[in-house]
């Protein structure tokens, strides 16, 4: 790790510590925070635990990286203590859970340097996707860590109110910050070798092959879609169900109908694609790829999962939004949009506009940077940041 000075006018204003360079949509957040919140006059260092992950070449223009070299996310709260206490940001935040916990033990252990910890999934409402520190020890422990904390974030409103409940926080101490939506200039070119997949109309699932996602019940809406409609299924990403998933594939007999792509850099350009964008998960806190498929002007249906779509898709104004697990209830309403008369990606962009706007990558930004300013002046240090 490169030597960092402690002089006051080279401290970092802000110290953003995620798990990996992995290519989850918390990960590009946190990317993206970080370069924006760089460019808006605020010295940043990025802190990675674990130097992996898709998203390691990212430019971040204005950024100092820090990697702290952790064997295991889970392992690295003692090199971050170590960092915090040696660099002294005026204010460190925190994205995703592992990350979290160690933003916890560092206010603990520095109340020098204040803490922001974001919450990025509803966290009590599907046992089988908590993580496994949690089903051991419940949330008493991160209890005790995040009263200490200056704020806790939520990404959507359901997020941030749970969090107040079950961590008994302050009201003043919590709030809502939604994720941005993807910056405009991103390529909106579909890979070359996916092109095929799009000769008929697609169904398009997006996300982390994991249970959270229920791309299994997708699977199973699909099937009872294709005996009278030629369609194709894609799926975007990578996870440890994908082999699961394509043995249902088979089993379902879809084997011919349904596509794995893998990680894809861009989303977006694969929802201008599509037909009909569907949202098959258990909870969520907010999902990003609503958002990037209200932005490409795709028709939607989701589950009406804890806590983001009910509020992305405005309580169902912008999308149909069905129960959580209920295969056939998705089928039904996928069925209603491809009976439905196709407006085009383009007219409903157009009709979502204004709606967006509380997305844009600069509303959000400024949010962060207000945040962070706040809470080191609230932190009496002297020498605030730019």
């Amino acid at each position: 790790m490169p030597a960092a000075a402690t002089a006051d006018s080279t401290r970092p204003d802000l110290a953003l510590l995620i798990p990996s360079y992995a290519g989850g949509g918390a990960e590009r957040v946190a990317l993206f925070l970080a370069r924006t919140l760089a460019e808006s006059g605020l010295r940043v260092d990025l802190v990675v635990a674990c130097a992996h992950g898709e998203l390691r070449d990212e430019p971040l223009p204005g950024v100092n990286k820090v990697e702290l070299g952790a064997i295991t996310e889970i392992l690295a709260a003692p090199a971050w203590i170590r960092y915090i206490g040696r660099v002294r940001p005026r204010c460190a935040m925190s994205m995703i859970h592992t990350a979290n916990f160690s933003a916890g033990l560092g206010a603990r252990f520095n109340s020098e340097v204040p803490i922001i910890v974001n919450l990025r999934i509803a966290l009590q409402c599907d046992p089988a996707a908590q993580w496994w520190f949690r089903k051991w020890f419940g949330f008493g422990m991160e209890r005790f860590l995040y009263q200490r904390a200056a704020r806790v974030v939520g990404v959507s409103q359901g997020v941030a109110e749970e969090a107040a409940e079950l961590f008994n926080l302050a009201p003043e101490k919590v709030l809502s910050i939604p994720n941005p939506r993807r910056s405009r200039d991103a390529s909106m070119q579909i890979a070359a070798e996916h092109e095929p997949w799009f000769d008929k109309p697609v169904v398009l699932g997006v996300g982390r092959l994991a249970a959270q996602k229920d791309f299994a019940m997708m699977l199973r809406a699909f099937a009872e879609l294709v005996p009278e409609r030629d369609l194709h299924l894609v799926i975007l990403g990578k996870g440890p169900e994908r082999a699961a998933l394509e043995t249902q594939a088979r089993e379902l007999g879809l084997a011919d109908r349904v596509f794995f792509s893998g990680f894809v850099p861009n989303p977006e350009a694969y929802m201008r694609c599509a037909r009909v964008f569907a949202l098959s998960s258990r909870n969520e806190g907010f999902p990003g790829a609503l958002i990037e498929a209200l932005e490409a002007g795709a028709a939607i249906v989701s589950t009406d999962c804890p806590f983001g779509p009910h509020e992305v898709l405005d309580k169902g104004r912008w999308g149909q939004l069905v129960p959580v697990g209920d295969s056939h209830a998705l089928a039904l309403a996928i069925v209603a949009e491809l009976e439905r008369p196709d407006v085009g990606h383009a007219a409903r962009r157009d009709e979502r506009a204004n709606w967006m706007r509380r997305y844009d990558p600069h509303v959000i930004t400024d949010r962060y940077a207000d945040l962070v300013r706040t809470v080191i002046e609230e932190s009496g240090d002297a020498d605030h940041p730019r």
